[in-house]
C-alpha cells in the first residue's frame, strides 16, 4: 500500500493505525457522497494532513444518515458538505 498511486477506504478506517503512515503524503482527498455523512465523520481522514480536499456530493439529495431524533433537533446530522454551502463557500455543479 505504501507505494499505491491511489488509496481507497471509508471515512472511518482513514484515521486506523494502518492509515498512519499516509500522514503528510496525500495529495488529494476525496471523499465521495459527502452530504450523506455526518460532519464528524467526514473529518476523520483530515488527521492524514491530505494537500486538498474535494467533497463530491449533491445536498439536494439524501441528507447525513442518522437515526437519533436528538441528534437530528440539536443539528448533528448536518454534512461537512452542507456546512460549507451554508456559510458562503462556492460549489461547482456538473451539468453533464
Amino acid at each position: 500500500m505504501a507505494e499505491a498511486n491511489i488509496v481507497f477506504t471509508t471515512l472511518c478506517m482513514a484515521g486506523g493505525d494502518k492509515m498512519k503512515f499516509l500522514k503528510d503524503k496525500i495529495d488529494y482527498l476525496i471523499v465521495d457522497e459527502a452530504c450523506q455523512c455526518i460532519e464528524p465523520s467526514a473529518l476523520i481522514p483530515f488527521c492524514l494532513n491530505p494537500e486538498r480536499v474535494i467533497l463530491v456530493g449533491d445536498q439536494k439529495q439524501l441528507p447525513a444518515t442518522i437515526f437519533s431524533k436528538n441528534a437530528r433537533e440539536t443539528g448533528y446530522a448536518r454534512s461537512l458538505f452542507e456546512r460549507l454551502i451554508d456559510n458562503g463557500y462556492p460549489k461547482v455543479m456538473l451539468s453533464i
